[in-house]
């Protein structure tokens, strides 16, 4: 078909398509494309043409799918499958990709059909592992358990293969089911007698291939497989059994890293001791940052280290404390008949320095620390399940009181773990709808107060709550683990809106972002912002990325790594709220760092506090002599503004300027100052 009449068939063909359908040219730009890119894009299909797949679907995009185009230019017809992996949940493609002719017999379009098969991959592994999951529930059964069909067996457990006597279950699939068995009277088994089999009948069969002649006891239940009707049939061993159902009772109990209680196993001793009125405490304990060790040594480390600490409690503990190793880097200790009130404070200090001991780890030592919540029986909880929730409720409130700390549960908390569990969910819905707004404080030149920069900050406007403090969502996306979903949604609007005011020329200066130590904890962070990067096409120039003092403080090693690969990605780096954090300064010269940002609560007090000017004038100095710009936050008066200005401050920040506001506010500013300079 020419392109002239495809032209014609090509909306009536595609539009109402829920798949990608596009025909590109020579320059891999869209000649036509049909809805699906405009649900896509936000834009009419007019305004598409003559654009590309970096333009709508991003540069990452492009570079997965350009090789395939270049072959379909070439002549050839192409069915693939492309993972695009620029994104903590890999995207699949089903592609395909046919050459057009023109009269010349010339390749000048190709036509272009893209699936998204993520979610069937996604089905698919789950089918695999649950499959996986229903083998191995099987193979604890101690029944053996066979699918019939038609005399014919289909599927089988293990414990079925051996009871029949065969060598392997790969020998017993396909065999017929009633040639393997005989019945009391050593008599052929017949099919027709076993459809009516149950308990009740009590008949004894043996497998003709087992030497030891064990009686078994068959029941039939009938089922449907596909329309089809088969039998279910489950082979019972009338030998007493009582030896392997305590052993499958300890498998289903222990974990099999540690040999400890599982969650399972433990909230099974923790319910039976409550149940009797066992007075008691139990420990909820979590190993802080323990991720870190998994990430950058690998998780065959982290499950010695995880071991080791196992090893640690038993020997601390009596031999009647209940242990488990309840999940990741979560263990929990119950001890019964305290000698007295404050045992469990004892035990859990002992605990805490039993943890930060070091721990050997491929040729250098590690210190660990671990936050710990505590509740009590009576008094916190009618079963397993609510102390198990209300200690970990207190181990989340040592966390966020500093961790390496003990936390009694109270009542109080578990209001606050309710309000908490709401904003989480609430915050998972602003993600996944794209509520969140970015908004900005612009930053001014201390010489003259011209906007120079700004920064960018979230902001979560709820449809029934209205605003709620980022000093309240923001912890809560820490916890979670959204934190990381909440910083590539900033950091991609943040590339975006800058681009575009940059274009513009309306903004000059560069645009912070702030990074969480969640963030900066995370290796992919780079990759993350490379990826980006090239995507959206910005200036690193025009761009510095915030972290705090403690975040980089917690890891040198690592810190060291992730600032120098910020830096060669040519972003620059500020340290924020300088003065509040770190003691020492020996990290200003070790660390590729540009700006310092002096913390508000240093110039709040400048009135009343002569030697405060003393401090920030130090801290100018000192930013200056390591080549460093300087930034005051938190300016809220004239006098504070001259007073930074005639200290040689580079930049300052506060409401005295300019408040924190939306981005179309901040372009309006920008376009207002920039008529007014030029006037």
């Amino acid at each position: 078909m020419q392109i002239e009449q495809l032209d014609y068939w090509f909306p009536l063909l595609t539009n109402n398509s829920p798949f990608l359908f596009a025909i590109i040219d020579d320059r891999h730009c869209y000649y036509n494309v049909n809805t699906r890119y405009s649900d896509i894009s936000g834009k009419p299909q007019h305004e598409l043409i003559g654009s590309n797949d970096t333009d709508v679907l991003g540069h990452y995009y492009y570079q997965c799918l350009k090789p395939y185009y270049e072959r379909a230019f070439n002549g050839e017809v192409i069915e693939a499958e492309v993972t695009i992996n620029d994104t903590p949940h890999h995207t699949s493609l089903h592609i395909s990709l046919a050459p057009l002719t023109n009269a010349q017999g010339e390749i000048k379009h190709i036509i272009s059909h893209s699936i998204d098969t993520s979610e069937r991959h996604i089905l698919i592994n789950s089918l695999q592992e649950s499959e996986h999951q229903l083998n191995q529930l099987q193979n604890l059964i101690t029944d053996g358990i066979c699918i019939v069909e038609n005399n014919i067996i289909n599927n089988a457990n293990q414990r079925a293969v051996a009871l029949l006597g065969i060598t392997s279950k790969h020998i017993l699939l396909g065999k017929k089911f009633d040639e393997l068995l005989l019945d009391s009277n050593n008599q052929p088994c017949h099919c027709n007698a076993l459809t009516q089999a149950t308990h009740s009948d009590n008949q004894h069969y043996y497998a003709i291939n087992n030497t030891d002649h064990l009686p078994l006891i068959i029941t039939t239940t009938p089922i449907t497989l596909l329309g089809k009707t088969a039998l279910f049939i489950k082979l019972t061993p009338t030998t007493n059994t009582n030896d392997q159902h305590h052993k499958i009772e300890q498998l289903t109990q222990r974990d099999p890293l540690t040999g400890l209680f599982n969650r399972y196993g433990f909230s099974r001793q923790l319910d039976q001791l409550m149940k009797a009125n066992t007075p008691l405490f139990m420990l909820y304990i979590d190993i802080d940052n323990f991720k870190n060790i998994n990430d950058s040594l690998g998780h065959h480390i982290g499950d010695k280290v995880l071991q080791e600490i196992a090893q640690r409690l038993q020997q601390l503990l009596p031999k009647n404390a209940i242990i488990g190793h309840l999940s990741g880097d979560e263990f929990a200790v119950v001890l019964t008949h305290p000698e007295h009130e404050n045992s469990g404070d004892m035990i859990a200090e002992q605990i805490i320095t039993l943890i930060n001991k070091p721990f050997d780890l491929h040729y250098f030592s590690k210190h660990l620390t671990c936050s710990i919540g505590m509740v009590k029986s009576p008094g916190n909880g009618h079963d397993a399940r609510i102390m198990i929730q209300n200690a970990d409720t207190a181990m989340y409130e040592a966390k966020n009181r500093g961790r390496n700390r003990l936390v009694v549960f109270s009542d109080a908390m578990s209001k606050e773990a309710r309000m908490r569990l709401w904003l989480e969910m609430e915050l998972q819905k602003a993600l996944q709808n794209n509520s969140l707004e970015v908004w900005y404080q612009p930053k001014v030149n201390a010489k003259n107060f011209e906007i120079d920069g700004a920064e960018a900050l979230v902001r979560w406007k709820h449809p029934v709550e209205g605003y709620i403090s980022p000093a309240q969502f923001i912890p809560i996306a820490e916890r979670s683990g959204l934190i990381e979903q909440l910083g590539q949604v900033v950091m991609r609007e943040v590339f975006t809106t800058i681009k575009q005011l940059k274009n513009k020329k309306l903004l000059k200066g560069r645009v912070a972002i702030n990074l969480s130590s969640r963030q900066f904890e995370n290796p992919n962070l780079i990759n993350f912002v490379d990826n980006l990067r090239q995507s959206t096409g910005i200036n690193t120039n025009d761009f510095t990325f915030e972290l705090t003092e403690s975040t980089v403080m917690n890891d040198g090693e690592h810190t060291i790594q992730m600032l120098n690969a910020i830096k060669n990605l040519g972003f620059a780096l500020s340290i924020d709220d300088f003065g509040t954090g770190y003691s020492s300064l020996s990290y200003l010269a070790r660390f590729p760092l540009d700006e310092l940002k002096i913390d508000r609560a240093f110039i709040k007090d400048i009135d009343t506090i002569p030697k405060q000017i003393i401090l920030i004038e130090n801290i100018i100095n000192l930013g200056k002599s390591l080549n460093m710009s300087v930034v005051a936050e938190g300016i809220e008066t004239h006098q504070q503004a001259t007073l930074l200005s005639n200290l040689n401050c580079d930049y300052i920040q506060g409401f005295h300027f300019h408040r924190p506001m939306p981005k179309q506010e901040l372009e309006a500013l920008l376009l207002k100052e920039k008529i007014y300079l030029n006037d």
